[in-house]
């Protein structure tokens, strides 16, 4: 869940400078969360939803496939 959640969050942080320069934010990777909110509410807070949705996706992946070892080496 740990690695899940780590590998979540790196890909969020991704995922998310990529949508603040796919959305034209001035700046682009080096607007702070701030930059993004002043230029627009709506590209904040699908930013912050990104940057959230990381690493809650990352460790749900991580139990799932852990999960899905243990079952297996049980049969």
């Amino acid at each position: 869940m740990v690695v899940g959640t780590v590998v979540g969050a790196v890909v969020g942080a991704i995922a998310a400078v990529n949508f603040v320069i796919f959305v034209g934010i001035e700046r682009g990777y080096e607007a702070s969360i701030g930059d993004v909110f002043r230029q627009s509410a709506a590209a904040g807070v699908v930013t912050v939803a990104i940057l959230v949705a990381g690493p809650l996706v990352g460790a749900w992946v991580g139990v799932r496939s852990r999960r899905r070892r243990s079952h297996v080496a049980h049969r």
